[in-house]
C-alpha cells in the first residue's frame, strides 16, 4: 500500500488510487527556496480546477531552470508530476 498524505483536500499517493482518471497534472515551485509543502498546495489547486480530488502517481524531483541565461546561478526548483483523479472511495491518510 503506497503512502497517502491529504493536502486542502486533495489526496496524494505515490501509487494507485481508486477512481476515474482525468488526466495529467505538472507543477514547478515557483521560485527556487519554495518547499515542498507549498508546492503541493498548488498542485492541489490546480488538480480541483481540473475537477479532481486526488493525484495518484506523485513524484517530485529537484531540476535547474536556467532558461537562456546562462550566467544565472541556484536555479533548481521542484517540480511535482502526477495523474488527476477523482475518486471513487476516500482513502486512509497514512
Amino acid at each position: 500500500m503506497a503512502y497517502i498524505t491529504k493536502v486542502d483536500g486533495v489526496f496524494f499517493s505515490e501509487g494507485s488510487l481508486e477512481g476515474q482518471a482525468i488526466g495529467p497534472i505538472a507543477v514547478k515551485a515557483p521560485t527556487q527556496n519554495t518547499n515542498l509543502a507549498e508546492t503541493k498546495k498548488l498542485m492541489a489547486a490546480e488538480a480541483k480546477r481540473l475537477g479532481g480530488n486526488g493525484v495518484m502517481d506523485f513524484r517530485y524531483s529537484q531540476k535547474a531552470d536556467r532558461g537562456a541565461n546562462l550566467f544565472k546561478w541556484d536555479t533548481e526548483r521542484l517540480n511535482l508530476t502526477g495523474t488527476v483523479v477523482v475518486l471513487s472511495v476516500e482513502p486512509e491518510v497514512s
